[in-house]
Order: C-alpha cells, then structure tokens, then sequence
C-alpha cells in the first residue's frame, strides 16, 4: 500500500515486548513512514522499545517522544541517542520536553523547577555531545564537563525535537531544536499558534523557520458512524483535557477556562474526571470520525503546516492494533 499522506503511528509503552514489535513491523509493512514510542511515566522504557523496534525493522523511522530532563542526565541521553541510531542505521529521532508536574513530582518526587532552562540546557549539550564535541557546560541548571563521548555518532547532526508547548517554549525550540512533537490532544487552530512562535525563534537565531519540522500526535479512532467514533473518545478527550487544562492549546482553540479546569484539578489529583464531555471537545482534541472526516481532518492539519502528522492509538477506546488497523483500511490508497 502507497501512504498518501506520509503518515506515523505512535503508541504508548503499555504493550509488552512482543505486541510492540509486532506493532513497528506491521506499521512499516503497510508503508508508515514513521513509528513514535511514547515514554509516559511509569510505563515502559522508551529507548528499549525503540530498540527493539529497529532491531525488527529496516527503513522506517524510529521516534521517541518525549524524554525528559530530570530521570535522564543529558550525558545518558546523548549516549542513549547515539546507540539508538546506530542499531537503527540513522533512522532515530528524539523529542526531548519537561514531562508534567504530577509524574515528575507528586509521583517520582523529583523536584519540577526550572522546566524550560532544563529542557533548553539539555538539549544543547545533547546535540554538542552527539555532535562530537567536549563539552564544558555551566547553565543555571546543568553543570557538566569537560566531557565528550567516547563512541562517535553514526550521524553527528541527528535529529533532536522539542515536544513543548507554550510561547517561550516553541521560542525556544525555534532557536535550537531541529523541529517539535506537539502534543496528543493540540487542536486544529493551534498548529498556526505553534508555527508563528517557531518562525520567532528561529528569526532571532538566523535560522529558516521552514527547516524546523512539525510533528503531531493525532488519537484517531475511525468508524463508518460518526457519532459511535465521537462517543468511544470522549473518555480519552477528558484525559486530554486533564493533561493540557487552559493552556495555550485550549485556549488558542476556543476552550475556555472554566471548562477544562475542572478536568485539570481531577488529574492532578490522579482521578478520572466524572464530567461531561461535549462533541466539540472531541472534534477539538481528538479525530473521530468516518473514513472521509478522518481524511480531510488529517489533511486540515497538513495544509496548517504539519509535516508529520501521527495517528496516535486511542487509547481506552480500542487496542493499538485495531487503531492501525483503522489507518490501513481508511487512511491509506
């Protein structure tokens, strides 16, 4: 099969070991262009799934979003980077971001401070050490140094991505990152929010802001009945609505305030949130849909600016398999 639209699939790493590879080798069989693992604490270990599935896989793209600055020091992560695209023959890609307060905090009990100036500071010296330089770093945050790696870097100038959101944030990224993962759950109005603060940053660097490429998670669930795919995600739409609160991803989409901090303050408070969800939450969040909504939703996202949309798997609404299943049969010629 031809992907028209040049699609990923991601996946959470809630699968065991088997179920994953299965998932890369299928996703590369009906012709993904990409394979994205997301590290969501505490389920499984990013890089040892990526490798699993380069290991089993031989051209697609490998992605890893998002790590974190705070359980991975940027020396192990540059490391980790490395060794990964070298079992992949240069197919990796890394999303570094600050993960979120209740993982980091509540639950590991690693103090969140300084989230931007940590993300910022590690993926600077990430990308110099991939870079095969030695390193002296002395940030506010990070202090390394003098180090270099000692296995030198199939490619010195992989691919590193921020998986951020918020305008210092996508500034930043704009200056510095070689393209951003936005978010499962980021609406359809705020990819021309993301693109003006990207073209910010690169600007103050003299960087092209059409070098920096866009990636999105999109949880997709398709069925001939539109409104049957409306209904199986909206628990998924309230956990995104949890995850993001009034950010600038609501917000720029038209959400206001007052709805969605209730959902906020029940996962902060790690509790389903026992709200009503309304059909445009859905269609602003998530895709759910028939086969051709799904299409022209998907191709709304391109024609904002997105170079790599994700079908990411619905999660709680059906099995990883099945929301593949869906992008071959309904997404791809």
């Amino acid at each position: 099969m031809k992907n028209t639209f040049h699609l990923g699939f991601g996946f959470s790493g809630v699968h065991s070991a088997e179920e994953t590879i299965s998932l890369a080798k299928r996703a590369e069989q009906i012709g993904m262009e990409s394979v994205w693992i997301a590290e969501d604490y505490f389920q499984g270990g990013a890089f040892s799934i990526a490798s699993a599935c380069a290991a089993n896989t031989s051209a697609i793209q490998i992605g890893i979003g998002v790590i974190n600055p705070y359980t991975r020091h940027p020396a192990l992560i540059a490391m980790e980077a490395v060794s990964l695209d070298e079992i992949s023959g240069g197919r990796a890609v890394i999303a570094m971001g600050a993960s979120n307060r209740r993982w980091m905090e509540l639950q590991a009990g690693i103090p969140y401070v300084k989230p931007l100036t940590a993300v910022k500071e590690c993926t600077q010296i990430v990308k110099r050490l991939i870079a095969g330089e030695e390193v002296a770093f002395q940030g506010s945050y990070f202090q390394t140094g003098p180090v270099k790696l000692e296995n030198a870097a199939l490619r010195p100038d992989q691919p590193i991505f921020l998986g951020v959101k918020g305008d210092k944030a996508l500034v930043a990224a704009g200056e510095i990152a070689d393209g951003v993962l936005l978010s499962a759950g980021s609406p359809l109005a705020y990819i021309s929010y993301a693109r003006e603060r990207l073209a910010t940053g690169a600007k103050n660097v003299g960087r092209n802001p059409e070098d920096i490429k866009i990636a999105v998670y999109l949880p997709t669930y398709i069925h001939r009945d539109r409104q049957t795919a409306v209904e199986a995600m909206r628990p998924l739409t309230a956990r995104y609505l949890g995850l993001h609160g009034a950010n600038s991803l609501t917000l720029s989409a038209g959400l206001k305030a007052e709805e969605t901090e209730p959902f906020r303050k029940a996962f902060l408070r790690g509790e389903t949130a026992r709200l009503p969800v309304s059909d445009h939450m859905v269609d602003t969040l998530v895709v759910a849909g028939d086969p051709d909504y799904c299409r022209r939703r998907i191709q709304a996202y391109r024609d904002a600016g997105v170079d790599m949309p994700v079908i990411f798997e619905a999660m709680g609404a059906c099995s990883s398999a099945e929301s593949l299943k869906m992008a071959e049969a309904c997404l791809m010629d």
